[in-house]
């Protein structure tokens, strides 16, 4: 490493971040911050600006608004008006937040971004690949499965090898004031007690699509949009069937939600995935495990790939709920691999 290299952190005033930009500082590095402000008429976060003046390091803002909104916030309402549910992070990482950190390095003549995901980078054979972060609980890998090797070769993730009690511990060493700030829960956009899908309609301004919940063929109820449901949910349907129901399929073309009472019927033995982004440019082989929701533990899958940029998945176990417009995201073992939006079920 060369002393005093020139990198850059995306700094939001959190403790990862924070603690990312003080590592590297350690190590030697000379650190700029890159901001990415997503929303025009949010307030300025304080605790950022304290940050940097601690750390030491000059922070550049860059205006993504427009970006955000277009590419996220008015792409992910429309899959949600479609009857689908979309994974508006994965979309982010690859489309705004990268893209816009790089952009700005350019400019700063910076080669070395860094963030505060917690996953780890490897090099093997001239090839950059993600592994899960060595903190379970905080893996990251999930959410980046689009960033390819352009991404990759200028990437780096100090916060790898870290569990999150090492890096509150490590900020509290360094006395920053983000040491006990405490995390967000939900995706940055969302307002607290209401579901992503209506905060996205209303901020994109789309009409609901409402229609009738359908059990057996019968109409047992109605609802105010199709923007609010997703497959396997149960609370909140308010419909009166004597049992627990669940959303097994959402019909976009007349917005009914159709529902059942046996879970057996949420269960799903294969699916197509389309958009599939590799890693390393190509699938990497026939079996590997996927992970069909971010919490989920993963699952053993055989690989079909099928016309275009569209694959199919056999699964070894059957999955409840497998959704269309989740990230279905594939590993082979610890090493992240690739993934893509599942389409059909």
């Amino acid at each position: 490493m060369m002393s005093k290299e020139k990198v850059a952190v995306a700094m939001s005033g959190g403790v990862d971040s924070s603690v990312a930009a003080y590592l590297l500082k350690k190590a030697g590095y000379e650190v700029s911050g890159i901001h990415l402000r997503m929303e025009k008429d949010v307030p300025d976060d304080p605790e950022l600006y304290k940050c940097c003046e601690q750390l030491g390091i000059e922070l550049t803002e860059v205006d993504c608004a427009d970006n955000f909104y277009r590419n996220v916030l008015y792409a992910s309402a429309c899959e949600y008006a479609c009857g689908r549910t979309p994974n508006p992070c994965c979309v982010c990482n690859m489309t705004v937040k990268f893209a816009e950190l790089f952009r700005a390095a350019d400019k700063l003549g910076i080669e070395k971004v860094f963030t505060g995901h917690y996953v780890r980078l490897l090099e093997k054979d001239g090839l950059f690949l993600l592994s899960k972060g060595a903190d379970a609980g905080k893996d990251q890998s999930y959410f980046l499965y689009r960033l390819t090797q352009k991404e990759l070769r200028r990437a780096g993730f100090p916060l790898g090898d870290l569990s999150k009690d090492e890096v509150r511990k490590i900020a509290a060493e360094a006395q920053l004031s983000c040491a006990v700030r405490k995390d967000s829960q939900d995706a940055c956009f969302q307002i607290s007690g209401e579901c992503c899908g209506e905060t996205l309609r209303r901020r994109c301004d789309l009409p609901e699509k409402r229609g009738k919940f359908i059990y057996q063929g019968k109409t047992v109820g109605y609802h105010n949009g199709i923007h609010r449901y997703t497959l396997g949910q149960r609370q909140g349907l308010n419909v009166a069937l004597g049992k627990p129901a669940y959303i097994k399929s959402i019909e976009p073309q007349n917005g009914n939600i159709i529902l059942v009472t046996d879970q057996d019927e949420l269960l799903a033995s294969e699916f197509t995935v389309k958009n599939v982004s590799w890693q390393s440019g190509r699938c990497p082989g026939k079996k590997l495990t996927v992970k069909v929701r971010y919490r989920s533990p993963g699952t053993s899958c055989e690989i079909r790939e099928l016309s275009g940029d569209s694959i199919s998945v056999v699964l070894e176990n059957m999955l409840r709920a497998v959704t269309p417009g989740q990230a279905a995201v594939f590993y082979d073992g610890d090493l992240l691999v690739g993934g893509g939006e599942i389409d059909y079920v």
